[in-house]
């Protein structure tokens, strides 16, 4: 049940007529501040001055220990919201789900009751932290969590965890930056992040006050008051508390905001970006409008979102992020590849073993890679050569055999951050052969489209026609296909016929 700190001295009558009644709190001053009888444990705590006149909230914090929770139960018990654990680091350095994760965030959610999530961790590193969020969000996309996700950090009782092997209760800056490089995490995807730890942790084992500041703090105080001065948002007072629809104890806690619980925004993390196929690079801004739903229904730009982009051709990816207004909040981000343009006038000039390629500069480039296959169904092209410098727009392949077909590809590349970001390729076909042969085909044969003669016929060229030679197209080994050029009635077809055809040049 919502209820509203006062600054001011209610009076004692009000204070007795809500002790009949766990479920209902009031309160009272107490040297500036406010008391509360939780509807829990049926004891009064006293809250923070920082507090006065803003809403608190009763709420819990569940996971499998609890078996199977009656949400309607609870809810009607005076259960507002619940943090529910979502997963853990386990021993065997494998991260799990809590098996009551599903049937709690389910269950709670149809009750009507708010739901934020916590991850139990035993993250050693920054990296294992970034995994660990990675793996929240995973867990929480497709649920309604209105209230933070919280980072649990606490070294296990009774074993040494992975953290205290690690030497981290020895090293406070290496563990705090621990619970920011999560908190980033779940930030950047859209979360409220947050820290929960005891009141003695947060300033003995992490910097809680620093940490404050950027991210809402969970502290853990067992009394009915606390004395913890740095800054946070929910205290846990009590594991001890006792809710209709829970079998056995369980962890209770006050929620101190200016919002209204009924008012809480939906994050728009939880849309679908229709997807965003990559783009070519023109020598301008990409900036597509994608299409938002969220749980099938369409949402509106510029009403539910405004949408920025971010493009780095350079290093060919561009980045949209959704940023949830009106009635969402959070960020929603998707990326996709910035392709820069094809190498265009890729052309040939044919010699006796040898081939000159020569194409336009790419002006947004830092260089071209080319590449070759030598049969026509060869299923790889090797890299053949690197050009390092955009304005170097030729180059000569030499030592090659003569009289015979090569497939070229090129593209162009740019360089980032030691990292190379590709073009589409463009294909050529050269024979080594110079100038064009005229010759006279000995027997009548058929055209095939493709050096394959159980492919599709183009046509049929008669004995003694005359056809352009365009050279010697290889497939596997030492077969070969004639290339071919052939004008019949105006149309010019170009195509393969059998090797065991005579020409006469």
């Amino acid at each position: 049940m919502r209820q509203k700190l006062l600054a001011m001295m209610l009076t004692a009558a009000l204070a007795v007529t809500s002790l009949t009644g766990l479920a209902k709190a009031a309160g009272t001053a107490t040297e500036g501040k406010s008391t509360t009888i939780s509807p829990f444990t049926g004891e009064t705590y006293t809250h923070s001055a920082v507090f006065d006149n803003m809403n608190i909230y009763n709420g819990i914090d569940v996971s499998k220990y609890q078996e199977t929770i009656d949400w309607e139960k609870a809810k009607n018990a005076g259960v507002e919201y619940a943090f529910i654990r979502a997963g853990y680091h386990g021993t065997s350095d494998s991260l799990q789900t809590d098996s009551k994760y599903f049937d709690n965030v389910a269950g709670a959610t149809a009750a009507g009751i708010k739901v934020g999530l916590y991850f139990y961790t035993e993250a050693t590193d920054t990296a294992e932290a970034k995994e660990e969020a990675q793996y929240v969000v995973n867990l929480a996309k497709n649920y309604d969590i209105s209230l933070p996700i919280a980072f649990d950090v606490e070294f296990s009782n009774g074993v040494k965890s992975r953290m205290v092997k690690a030497g981290l209760d020895k090293n406070k800056k290496a563990l705090t930056d621990i619970c920011a490089a999560f908190c980033d995490a779940i930030e950047e995807a859209g979360y409220t992040p947050m820290v929960y730890a005891s009141r003695s942790f947060l300033t003995s084992n992490i910097d809680g006050a620093t940490l404050g500041k950027s991210y809402q703090i969970w502290v853990a105080n067992y009394a009915t008051s606390t004395p913890y001065t740095g800054k946070y948002e929910y205290w846990q007072y009590s594991s001890s508390g006792k809710v209709d629809g829970i079998s056995g104890r369980v962890d209770c806690n006050f929620w101190y905001t200016a919002e209204s619980i009924n008012t809480l925004k939906t994050s728009i993390a939880k849309a679908k970006f229709n997807p965003v196929t990559d783009r070519v690079y023109k020598g301008k801004a990409i900036s597509p409008t994608p299409v938002l739903t969220l749980n099938g229904q369409k949402l509106k730009k510029n009403v539910d979102y405004r949408l920025t982009y971010s493009n780095n051709v350079k290093i060919g990816k561009a980045t949209i992020k959704a940023m949830g207004i009106g009635k969402y909040k959070g960020v929603k981000t998707t990326t996709f590849k910035i392709i820069p343009k094809k190498v265009t006038s890729f052309k040939k000039k044919s010699g006796t073993k040898q081939i000159t390629l020569t194409w336009q500069k790419h002006n947004t480039a830092t260089g071209y890679q080319i590449f070759r296959k030598a049969t026509y169904n060869g299923k790889k092209y090797t890299k053949v050569k690197t050009l390092k410098n955009k304005t170097k727009i030729t180059w000569t392949n030499t030592k090659l055999k003569n009289n015979r077909e090569y497939f070229y590809s090129i593209r162009a590349y740019t360089k980032a951050n030691g990292k190379n970001y590709y073009s589409d390729d463009t294909y050529l076909t050269a024979p080594t052969l110079p100038g064009t042969k005229k010759a006279v085909i000995g027997k009548k044969a058929k055209l095939y489209s493709q050096p394959d003669d159980t492919g599709t016929v183009l046509t049929k060229v008669p004995k003694k026609t005359k056809i352009t030679y365009l050279g010697r197209t290889y497939t596997k080994g030492s077969k070969y296909y004639y290339h071919i050029k052939y004008t019949s009635h105006g149309k010019t077809y170009k195509g393969y016929i059998l090797s065991s055809i005579k020409l006469t040049f």
